[in-house]
Order: structure tokens, then C-alpha cells, then sequence
């Protein structure tokens, strides 16, 4: 019997071969990215019409009175309170959000999988990681975090002036937010000249550069209307604490009850940055 000869693949056969898959993956790649964003948008808006429901169950047990705004960082769920009575301690508690755990409305996060972050969101170097709301929660001498920004400017506390480190984008340049009659729409956050002297920029592009986010009442009332306004974000860019302190009331505030909120935006995923304890207010924390 004759044996035939295995006849090897040439070193330019190889290295053609090579260079079709690193073309052909170098094609696909990007579909698949945009793909498995899609995918983590789609969870994204499932999360937050979760939280929609969430609220509504909230409010039906509390007289239809809506989530209070208790904390200048709107992404905290469990911080000091600003709004606690001056001749108290106000110490650390469920702010924002965080009432909706301790009524059992949503559940304590205990791993990556839950409805308060949102799959897009990063964790940072040296920043806590999603468990840390469970880790936290309770404690006096921490914070937890999650990645959906509420909207407090409903109960009159959205004019703070918040550090703006950490405050990237979940998707980039598009915001999904819940309405209050339960339906996710989204932003297209379009680069913009906030500068003429630096040019076009994304919303968290500009927050870097000035170190500071904008504020809740802004950014949703934004949301409502469908595009950025220019004049008053550069009036605020301009003098962020002078902007805020103009929208302070020192008279308290009336409870905000569902039945009155028309189509007002309640929540975003305003925030993808785990920024945890680094996050501090810079500005006026009064009610505004």
C-alpha cells in the first residue's frame, strides 16, 4: 500500500489565513458590541420600569405620597439625611431610592444582579462594588450608591451642586428615563458646545472638565422637553453655586402625591460610575 504524503500549510498560507480571521473579527466586532448594548439597554429600560412599579407600590401605601428627595446625591440610597429637622441628628438613613428597600418595595442588592444598577454601569478603580449597598446599608459611617439617578426636584430638593467626577454615562450618549405614568423613553445625548472655546462635548465630557454634575431639576426637566437647554446649562456652567443658592425656598416643602404629577420624569440612568463614598456635595444643599 502506498502511503500519500501530508503535504503542511506554507508560512504564507498561514499568515493569509491570519489575516482573514483578524479582518473578518475586526468586521463583525463591532455589530456584536452594538449588539450586546442593545441587549443591555433593553435590561436597562426593564430595570427601571421595575423601579416605576416599585414607586407606585410605594405610594399606595404611604397615602399616594411619592418617594421623598432626602439627599443632595441623587444616586445615594442610603447617606446622611439632609432633610432631617435642624435640632436633630440626622445620622445615616435610607435616602432617594433606599425607601423603597426599607419598605421592601424592591429588595437589597446582594450581588451584581439587580434592578438599581444598570448593566452598562462601570465600576471604577478603588470604587466600591455593587454589593457594597448591601454592605453599607445600615451603617452610620457609610454611603451605598447605585447607578439611577432620582429625581428629588419633585419634592423640591433638585438644586445642589454635586461633584462631577464620576459621572460617565451608562450608554454613552443616550439616557433612558421613567415617566411617572410607568413608560421608559430615551435621550439622545448629542455632543454640544457648552464652550465655544472647547467645542463639541458629551454631558459627562463637560461634568469632568468643570467638576460638577448638573443638577437633578435640570437634567429631567431636559428629559421632559426632549433636548438640552444651552442658555441655561452655560448660566449654571457659569456659577454653579450662585445658580443654586437662586433656587433656594427656606419654606419647606408640600408632600408630592402621584395623582399630581402629570408626566413628570422620575428616574434615570443618568449615572453609570459606582462612585460610592467619593461623591460629596460642593455647592448649597438647602431645599430649592
Amino acid at each position: 500500500m502506498r502511503l500519500r504524503k501530508l503535504r503542511a500549510f506554507t508560512l504564507i498560507e498561514l499568515l493569509v489565513v491570519i489575516s482573514i480571521i483578524t479582518l473578518v473579527t475586526g468586521i463583525l466586532l463591532p455589530s456584536l458590541q452594538r449588539a450586546r448594548e442593545q441587549a443591555r439597554r433593553a435590561t436597562c429600560m426593564a430595570n427601571l420600569r421595575s423601579i416605576g412599579q416599585a414607586v407606585y407600590v410605594y405610594a399606595n401605601n404611604n397615602d399616594d405620597r411619592l418617594v421623598p428627595g432626602d439627599s443632595a446625591v441623587t444616586w445615594a440610597v442610603w447617606a446622611q439625611r439632609t432633610e432631617a429637622p435642624t435640632d436633630e441628628e440626622p445620622g445615616r438613613g435610607e435616602v432617594n431610592l433606599g425607601y423603597l428597600l426599607a419598605a421592601g418595595t424592591l429588595p437589597v442588592p446582594r450581588d451584581f444582579d439587580s434592578v438599581l444598577f444598570c448593566p452598562s454601569s462601570v465600576i471604577g478603580p478603588g470604587k466600591p462594588s455593587k454589593r457594597a449597598v448591601s454592605q453599607n446599608w445600615g451603617k452610620d459611617n457609610a454611603r451605598a450608591s447605585i447607578t439611577y439617578m432620582f429625581n428629588e426636584a419633585l419634592d423640591g430638593f433638585g438644586n445642589s451642586v454635586v461633584s462631577g467626577v464620576g459621572a460617565l454615562l451608562s450608554h454613552k450618549n443616550k439616557i433612558n428615563y421613567l415617566l411617572s405614568d410607568g413608560s421608559v423613553q430615551t435621550f439622545n445625548a448629542n455632543p454640544l458646545i457648552f464652550d465655544d472655546t472647547v467645542g463639541p462635548e458629551l454631558l459627562q465630557e463637560v461634568s469632568a472638565r468643570l467638576g460638577v454634575c448638573f443638577p437633578t431639576s435640570m437634567l429631567h426637566t431636559w428629559f421632559e422637553q426632549g433636548e438640552v437647554n444651552l442658555t441655561e446649562a452655560r448660566a449654571f456652567l457659569n456659577d454653579p453655586s450662585a445658580w443654586a443658592n437662586s433656587k433656594c425656598s427656606p419654606e419647606p416643602p408640600t408632600p408630592v402625591l402621584m395623582a399630581n404629577l402629570a408626566n413628570k420624569s422620575l428616574v434615570s440612568d443618568m449615572i453609570g460610575y459606582v462612585a460610592g463614598h467619593a461623591v460629596e456635595p460642593v455647592g448649597d444643599t438647602r431645599r430649592g
